[in-house]
C-alpha cells in the first residue's frame, strides 16, 4: 500500500513546495518596504502609491524600477492622475539591470527597454519603451523612444537590488513623457445600433405612347419594294440577277406547256372510250 501510494505522495509534495516557492518569489517584491529606508525617493515611492503602480509591481517576479530624489518630481505637478499614472509606469523596467549586468552588457547599439506602462495596451506613439545607451565609454543613459522625445536620464547609482527579482536604479531626472505624448488612449464608447428603415418603394412605370414616325418618300418607296437598296449594286451583280430571271421564266413555260399537255391526253382517252361505247 505504501509502496503504491508514493509517487502519489511525492507529486503532492512537489507541487506544495513549487506553489510555496511561487508566493515567497511573489512576496520578494515589496516596492514600498524597500524604498522605507531611503528618505530621498519618499515623494517618488508615495506618488508609486498614489497612481496604484505600487501594486502593479508587487505583483512582478523581474523588474527594475528607476527611481528620482524628491527635488525632481516637479513635472508631475498639474498633470491628471492617468497621465501621472502614465509617467510613472514608464519608469518600471521589466526585466532586471543592475551595476554588474551594466558592465557586461557594453554596445555600440542601443537596447530597448519595455516598460510596464507598454503593458497596459494604452501606449501610443512608441511611449512605452524606453533606449539604453551603455557604450561603456560614457555614462548609462536612458531615453525615451518617443520620435523626436529628447527626453533621456543617466544612471546616478545602484540604490539596492534583490538579484533577480528587483533592483532599484537612481536617474538624474525625470522622464517626463506625458510632455511629448498624446493624451493615455480610452477606447470609446459602443454606440447604440442605429435604426434602419424599409426602402422605399419604387414608382411603378406608367407606359408613354409613342407616335408612330411618317414615313418619308424613301421609306414608301422602301417598303413598295423590299428588295431595293439604298447601297449601290456592284457590277459584277447585275448579270447574275438577269439570268436568275431569266431561269425562272423559263421555268414557268415548261410547267404550262406540260399541264397543257396532260389536260389534252386525258381528252383524248376520254373521247376514245366514249367512242368504244
Amino acid at each position: 500500500m505504501f509502496h503504491m501510494c508514493s509517487p502519489a505522495v511525492a507529486f503532492s509534495f512537489s507541487l506544495l513546495f513549487l506553489l510555496l516557492a511561487a508566493v515567497d518569489a511573489a512576496a520578494n517584491v515589496d516596492i514600498g518596504k524597500t524604498l522605507s529606508g531611503y528618505s530621498d525617493f519618499s515623494d517618488f515611492s508615495s506618488m508609486l502609491n498614489e497612481t496604484g503602480v505600487a501594486d502593479q509591481i508587487n505583483s512582478m517576479q523581474t523588474v527594475t524600477v528607476l527611481v528620482v530624489s524628491n527635488g525632481n518630481l516637479g513635472g508631475l505637478s498639474g498633470l491628471s492622475s492617468d497621465q501621472k499614472k502614465m509617467v510613472m509606469s514608464v519608469h518600471v523596467v521589466l526585466d532586471y539591470y543592475d551595476g554588474a549586468k551594466f558592465n557586461k552588457s557594453h554596445s555600440k547599439h542601443n537596447k530597448i527597454l519595455t516598460t510596464l506602462y507598454q503593458e497596459t495596451g494604452k501606449a501610443r506613439n512608441h511611449v512605452g519603451f524606453l533606449n539604453l545607451t551603455n557604450t561603456g565609454k560614457g555614462p548609462v543613459v536612458f531615453t525615451s523612444a518617443v520620435p523626436n522625445s529628447h527626453l533621456e536620464a543617466q544612471l546616478v547609482k545602484e540604490v539596492t537590488t534583490k538579484p533577480y527579482d528587483l533592483s532599484v536604479l537612481q536617474i538624474s531626472n525625470l522622464l517626463d513623457v506625458a510632455s511629448v505624448s498624446p493624451a493615455p488612449y480610452i477606447a470609446p464608447a459602443a454606440s447604440p445600433p442605429r435604426k434602419v428603415l424599409a426602402p422605399a418603394s419604387a414608382p411603378t412605370p406608367t407606359a408613354t405612347p409613342t407616335s408612330t414616325p411618317t414615313p418619308s418618300v424613301d421609306d414608301e418607296e422602301d417598303v413598295k419594294s423590299p428588295t431595293s437598296s439604298r447601297t449601290k449594286p456592284s457590277m459584277g451583280s447585275e448579270p447574275v440577277a438577269a439570268d436568275a430571271t431569266a431561269s425562272e421564266e423559263g421555268s414557268s413555260a415548261a410547267s404550262v406547256d406540260y399541264l397543257a399537255s396532260t389536260i389534252l391526253m386525258i381528252s383524248t382517252w376520254a373521247w376514245f372510250l366514249l367512242a368504244m361505247i
